[in-house]
C-alpha cells in the first residue's frame, strides 16, 4: 500500500460523522470539533514517529493547500471526493478540516462573505 493510501480506510469510517459535522457547521456558522480514535491513525501508519496533525483547505472539492499537506490529509481529501454524497457536499463552499495532536478533527465552514473579502 502506498504511503498516500493508509489512512483512507480509517478515513472512510469517520465520512458519515464528518458529513454530520459539516452539517451542523454550516447550520451553526461556526467551527465544530470533535474526537478521533487514535489508535486506528497509528495502526494504520505503521510507523513510530509521525505528526498527524494538520490543515486541510478546500474550496468547491479543490484542495487549495495541496503542497503543504502530510498524506493523513490527503487521503482525507481522496475520501471526501470519492464519497458521492459528500463530493455533492463539498463541492460548493469553503472548508477548513484541522486534526491536532490530541487528535481532535475540526471542521470550519467559510461563509460567502468571508470569501468576498
Amino acid at each position: 500500500m502506498k504511503e498516500l493510501d493508509v489512512y483512507q480506510a480509517v478515513w472512510k469510517k469517520y465520512i458519515p460523522v464528518i458529513a454530520m459535522k459539516i452539517k451542523e457547521a454550516q447550520r451553526k456558522n461556526e467551527s465544530v470539533s470533535f474526537p478521533l480514535y487514535k489508535p486506528e491513525f497509528q495502526v494504520a501508519s505503521k510507523r513510530k514517529k509521525i505528526s498527524f496533525e494538520f490543515d486541510l483547505v478546500m474550496k468547491d472539492s479543490r484542495v487549495m493547500n495541496n503542497s503543504s499537506i502530510p498524506p493523513i490529509a490527503k487521503d482525507l481529501s481522496e475520501a471526501l471526493r470519492q464519497n458521492l454524497a459528500m463530493k455533492q457536499q463539498i463541492g460548493i463552499g469553503h472548508f477548513k478540516f484541522t486534526m491536532n495532536s490530541d487528535f481532535i478533527m475540526s471542521i470550519a465552514v467559510e461563509s460567502a462573505e468571508v470569501e468576498a473579502n
